[in-house]
């Protein structure tokens, strides 16, 4: 996504690992057990590891002082069955649902211009990829559903 971000001459997002483990993972997880590619309640998850999140950011930014609540959040989600014809690796599977998603205009834009305006904006973002069923027509089929996270804050 920083790739297609830079490539859309979008500031690049900083990748969290609290935010992956506490509310990317959660998230994709949620998709997994409903089936779905919606966009499931994460606020009590992105809660549960705000103080953790903030005190990630803020060490990549000794000088400033980064705002302690998160400003927005946005989504994008998706479910589609395992082509290994079109991935083999995991870069190659990243480049594949980066591309689905920029098939969808709405989810488009969230990756382009999320978390980009504003002296002192700065992006925090993560994502999770999981395998799981999903039934279609009376056959189970294995799925990859992912979600990628964008939150937006401030940076004095």
């Amino acid at each position: 996504i920083n790739n297609y971000r830079t490539e859309t001459g979008t500031p690049e997002l900083i990748y969290s690992e609290a935010l992956h483990n506490g509310l990317s993972k959660y998230i994709t997880g949620v998709l997994v057990k409903q089936q779905s590619a919606g966009h499931p309640d994460g606020v009590e998850a992105l809660n549960a590891v705000a103080d953790e999140v903030y005190n990630e950011i803020q060490s990549q930014f000794p000088d400033k002082t980064v705002v302690r609540e998160i400003d927005r959040y946005y989504e994008v989600s998706l479910k589609t069955s395992k082509k290994p014809q079109f991935f083999t690796t995991y870069q190659e599977l990243a480049v594949y649902l980066v591309a689905l998603w920029k098939t969808s205009s709405g989810h488009d834009w969230l990756i382009k211009y999320c978390a980009n305006r504003g002296d002192g904006v700065t992006g925090i973002a993560s994502g999770s990829v999981q395998l799981g069923d999903y039934d279609y027509k009376g056959k189970t089929y294995v799925g990859i559903y992912a979600s990628f996270q964008i939150n937006r804050n401030f940076v004095r």
